[in-house]
């Protein structure tokens, strides 16, 4: 008897299972189905039509996708071998298929990103994207929240990249003479021997970042350079790492690579982002955690300490800042290290384009090196000028070759969001592309700035051309370019570092072949080969 009654608690159990899981089914298509009727309303409402969308192999663009990750695995040119096609058959502002049923949206109309990035901002967000993708590298900062929390980090960031605050270049000139310490010495006829600038660029945004920010140069430049640092308590731990002088299975520089590389894989996945978690890149990323964390606990300020933003000796940090508004070490060193990496890659890699392009162009070297002399004279002058924020911004043929490398060459090409409710793009549907797109709670949007500053409609048929002479007589600020946040720093440290080294070389000669620069796209856009270069030192 026991044993019938028992059967039948199960049966029922499993029919009251059963019941409850047809109940959940039809909430959720009754559910979908009202959420649908109210969108097409919204969508109507607005006058809104559907953008194109590009066709995929697979269901849920899994071909595209995973296409994508392997161009990343591979070290290849996602931008140019997918994105770029993509818009150029599609449209500027079309539709994809994403993973689950999900509609991505890929943009580059001006007007578009406009709305997104300025009219309608609140109507965007980041964090379902990037804690998952980019936290990996950099956990909770202010690249990877939105809400309280990145008004709040805004607000201790901003101050600090300030023209007050990058005025102060005494760091930056250390930093050079560093970098022109490590550059080859010359032959008979006055020219260095074939090397590459790259990670010279690299370890010269380390070394005047992390004073800029944290109040000291990590010494990286000098420390790769066998014997030039004796001093015990100047080569310490930090200088060791930066300089990749550690020893083991893995440097500096390569735990950045690897964990930039995992970090751009796990964007590609999307929700699936977790799938990218190697063991590797896992040990690269305690690696660059251990740097920052000695980093940080080595120069952070007694709490006692006061600073120059007390009116009183002492300097005023980034790191000053933080720590004296959080007493969470994790916290401290997510917010710090993304610092680091903007600070270090983006004003690396406008640097190393930049001169790939004065390789490329020796006439427009020459113009520039000319300018340069007019505006500040020659090394063995002493310069006649100092160089300053403002007689950077001054000097306008290189704010111009500085632009153009920026135009063509962004640092960060691709941006993303996601909206945060129903809202409206106000163009890129229909059947001409002008009408307003209604853009669906949760969608994601994939902004391409590499692809509007690349379109001949906007810029001419000489688009993709690199002359600086363009920017002559036109505006900055519109939404056709749009180069990324900490602009000025980046163009005040590249700006101050090419000065001196025009001045102190007045040729460049490039060692490959440039007539197509192999590109591929990590946390930004890089040169894959480097830059190769031999220099010519100025006549004494």
């Amino acid at each position: 008897m026991a044993i019938v009654i028992a059967k039948e608690v199960a049966l029922a159990r499993s029919d009251i299972l059963a019941f409850g899981l047809l109940l959940w089914v039809v909430y959720i298509a009754i559910r979908r189905l009202w959420n649908n009727r109210q969108f097409q309303a919204f969508a109507r409402e607005h006058k809104c039509e559907i953008p194109p969308h590009t066709a995929n192999t697979l269901p849920w663009g899994i071909d595209r996708m995973w296409r994508m990750v392997q161009l990343t695995s591979q070290g290849a040119d996602v931008m140019e071998s997918v994105i770029m096609p993509s818009f150029r058959s599609t449209g500027w502002t079309f539709q994809s298929s994403g993973l689950f049923g999900a509609e991505p949206l890929f943009i580059s109309d001006p007007e578009n990103l406009r709305a997104v990035f300025a009219t309608h901002f609140s109507d965007y967000g980041v964090e379902s994207l990037r804690l998952g993708a980019f936290g990996f590298m950099v956990g909770k900062c202010i690249f990877t929240t939105d809400g309280p929390f990145w008004e709040h980090s805004r607000s201790l960031f901003r101050p600090h990249f300030s023209t007050g605050q990058l005025g102060n270049l005494g760091a930056t000139e250390k930093a050079v003479r560093d970098l022109l310490t490590a550059i080859p010495a010359q032959n008979s006829q006055s020219w260095t021997e074939e090397f590459d600038l790259q990670p010279l660029f690299l370890r010269f945004t380390l070394d005047s970042g992390t004073d800029f920010l944290f109040g000291v140069n990590v010494n990286s430049q000098l420390g790769a350079i066998p014997g030039s640092l004796q001093d015990d308590d100047t080569v310490n731990q930090v200088t060791s790492v930066a300089a990749d002088a550690v020893g083991g299975e893995m440097n500096f520089s390569e735990a950045f690579h690897l964990a930039s590389i995992e970090v751009t894989k796990r964007a590609k996945l999307q929700s699936l982002y977790w799938l990218a978690n190697s063991k590797k890149a896992q040990r690269a990323v305690a690696y660059l955690q251990t740097f920052i964390d000695h980093l940080a606990t080595t120069n952070k300020p007694a709490p006692e300490e006061k600073t120059d933003e007390d009116g009183s000796e002492g300097k005023f940090t980034l790191l000053t800042a933080l720590a004296k508004d959080t007493h969470n070490p994790i916290e401290l060193r997510d917010q710090v290290l993304f610092a680091l990496v903007a600070s270090r890659d983006t004003t690396a890699a406008m640097l190393s384009w930049m001169f790939l392009m004065l390789a490329k162009h020796p006439f427009i070297f020459q113009h520039l090196r000319s300018a340069i002399l007019t505006d500040f004279g020659s090394s063995s002058s002493g310069g006649t000028k100092p160089i300053t924020i403002n007689s950077l911004k001054k000097c306008q043929y290189l704010q111009h070759v500085m632009l153009e490398t920026l135009r063509l060459y962004p640092p960060g090409p691709l941006n993303s969001r996601v909206a945060v409710r129903d809202t409206v793009l106000p163009t890129g549907g229909g059947e001409d592309g002008k009408s307003p797109v209604a853009v669906r709670k949760g969608t994601v949007l994939n902004l391409c700035v590499y692809a509007t500053q690349r379109r001949a409609d906007i810029w001419g048929d000489d688009v993709l051309e690199f002359r600086p002479e363009r920017w002559m007589n036109r505006r900055r600020s519109d939404w056709t370019f749009l180069p990324f946040s900490g602009e000025q720093y980046a163009l005040t440290i590249a700006g101050y570092l090419t000065v001196r080294l025009l001045q102190q070389f007045d040729a460049i000669e490039a060692v490959d072949d440039l007539s197509k620069i192999p590109q591929f796209v990590t946390v930004t856009l890089e040169a894959k080969n480097g830059v190769k270069v031999k220099l010519r030192k100025a006549a004494s």
